[in-house]
């Protein structure tokens, strides 16, 4: 029986050719006396945390695969600290600016759901300095500079510490995933045939499939919506700190290995 487990799992690079997805990874094969490389994927599901130990005569085959995201829409995040002269004025200084924010940015074609504030907090190193939220969603990337201009001009005295930043994002990555599943299963397979190759084994049935890391850290990739549901198994791929524009997938697999004259 095939144990499924979900997570996530560390990067590599390659290319995968007829699809423009990346395919990467590293393997383990337990022998007793035999370990290489190699790369894979596979889907996400929701049932442990952790990563079995391996068992002899197995190869774990560790993955990723990423594509470009097509049609993403951006999400600017937009934090500020509001500073007053009390706490009752710097309330009236969110209703203020919440206001203005969404007048402006109806004139860009921005309202309802696409613009999202999160509740107020107040900053424990520095008072009764309150500390503002917003993420603003851009479904066009044309708008994108304008909806910068739009926020960034507004500059009241309140308003301090103001840090903006965006990134593009899919709207529903769960349409991501079967490309990206495949891809990786193919690879894995095609490496893991290698692996046992060299082992002077031949490689047999898949025995586990995990997204979860050794370590069990099992990261998601929702949408930019707070309903947006969210996918294991998937995360944002980035690329000395900045965000490269592309989404990535990552997985265990586990096959058997058989001797050759079983």
């Amino acid at each position: 029986m095939v144990k499924r487990m979900v997570g996530m799992l560390k990067t590599g690079e390659g290319r995968w050719k007829s699809r423009s997805i990346v395919a990467a990874g590293t393997a383990v094969l337990s022998l007793g006396m035999f370990a290489g490389t190699a790369w894979a994927m596979g889907e996400p599901e929701s049932t442990s945390s952790g990563m079995e130990v391996l068992e002899p005569n197995t190869v774990t085959v560790e993955g990723v695969a990423s594509e470009a995201i097509t049609n993403p829409v951006t999400d600017i995040s937009y934090s500020m600290t509001i500073t007053d002269t009390s706490v009752k004025a710097e309330m009236k200084d969110v209703t203020t600016l919440e206001q203005h924010v969404k007048t402006a940015l109806k004139q860009d074609g921005i309202t309802g759901d696409d613009i999202l504030f999160s509740p107020p907090t107040f900053s424990a190193e520095n008072g009764a300095q309150i500390v503002l939220q917003l993420n603003v969603i851009v479904p066009k990337n044309g708008e994108v500079s304008n909806v910068v201009e739009s926020l960034g001009g507004y500059n009241p005295n309140f308003v301090q510490n103001n840090y903006m930043s965006e990134q593009a994002v899919p709207l529903n990555p769960a349409t991501l995933w079967p490309a990206l599943y495949q891809a990786a299963l193919d690879n894995a397979r095609t490496q893991a045939i290698t692996l046992a190759s060299q082992a002077d084994e031949q490689l047999g049935s898949v025995i586990a499939l995990s997204t979860v890391s050794p370590n069990g850290v099992a990261p998601q990739l929702s949408g930019p919506y707070p309903s947006s549901p969210a996918v294991a198994g998937m995360q944002l791929v980035y690329t000395n700190g900045t965000q490269a524009g592309q989404v990535m997938a990552q997985l265990y697999v586990t096959y058997a290995l058989v001797a050759r004259n079983s």
